[in-house]
């Protein structure tokens, strides 16, 4: 772990919608006091500051007073972004960028010299600090920025250190994989009230499945086909749902789904490529 103490790092989150607010609010729970998020309104920045995020507006100021700047905006706003700071950005400053598809060498490019580059790939569950976070360095990120970035992003949840080539699969996997997860529950309570489960039961036992199916499958580090045996009786209840799944491709949808979602997580990073140039 880094040997920093929190109030040693000074932070601002340019961009503070849901991850950026999540983000915002973790790092203050975690003793982060010198921290400052930006958004575009007026009306949002009233709303984070009711809140307790300290805001402002001024993306340059944010940035100019900060050792780490997280960029939280919206992948076709990052060259923007960056344009507007970019004489403020030297070497001793980290970047960290949470947006799809932006890769360190597309930050470079925009800043026009070498910087020390993390890339973050968090989700929506770091509204509730349970985020899965893949963190990946750019070409001139050190291994102190690195050991940052994971203690930055372990206050959202968990997180793993991949390599940068992986992260537009992780976007369409993982980081998408909350919508995913929540139409399977959706669908579980629509059978829920075929069979005629009351609606808030339903929704209630399939949140409850699924997130305890989780645990049990971190917890005991077993193989998941290995876990659903356990579950599926010879001529049993279970077997009969899983052979229509089988049956109706179940598996094959998913893998289907998170493919097109890459395929699309790779055409935002080709006209970002371009926006560039």
């Amino acid at each position: 772990m880094c040997a920093f103490r929190p109030n040693e790092l000074r932070i601002s989150i340019i961009g503070a919608g849901k991850i950026g607010e999540a983000l915002a609010r973790r790092l203050l729970e975690n003793g982060y006091e010198e921290l400052v998020a930006t958004c575009r309104s007026e009306e949002r920045e009233r709303e984070l500051r009711a809140s307790g995020i300290p805001v402002i507006r001024d993306n340059r100021y944010a940035v100019e007073r900060s050792d780490v700047v997280v960029i939280s905006v919206k992948p076709f706003q990052v060259a923007g972004v960056l344009k507007e700071v970019r004489d403020l950005v030297d070497y001793d400053k980290l970047l960290i960028s949470v947006a799809a598809g932006v890769t360190s060498e597309f930050v470079e490019r925009v800043l026009g010299r070498e910087a020390r580059v993390i890339r973050a790939m968090p989700n929506i569950n770091a509204v509730v600090g349970e985020s899965v976070t893949a963190l990946a360095r750019g070409a001139h990120a050190r291994e102190e920025d690195m050991e940052i970035a994971k203690e930055i992003f372990g206050t959202v949840g968990h997180c793993v250190e991949v390599e940068e080539r992986l992260l537009d699969a992780i976007t369409a996997y993982s980081g998408s994989g909350p919508a995913y997860a929540l139409v399977f529950i959706e669908a579980m309570v629509q059978a829920g009230l075929k069979t005629g489960i009351p609606r808030d039961l339903s929704l209630l036992l399939a949140a409850y499945t699924l997130s305890g199916t989780a645990r049990l499958l971190l917890e005991t580090k077993k193989h998941p086909a290995e876990l659903r045996d356990l579950v599926t009786t010879p001529g049993g209840v279970t077997i009969e749902a899983i052979h229509v799944l089988e049956k109706s491709g179940f598996r094959a949808m998913l893998m289907d789904a998170v493919y097109e979602a890459l395929k699309k997580s790779l055409q935002i990073r080709e006209l970002l490529a371009e926006s560039a140039e």
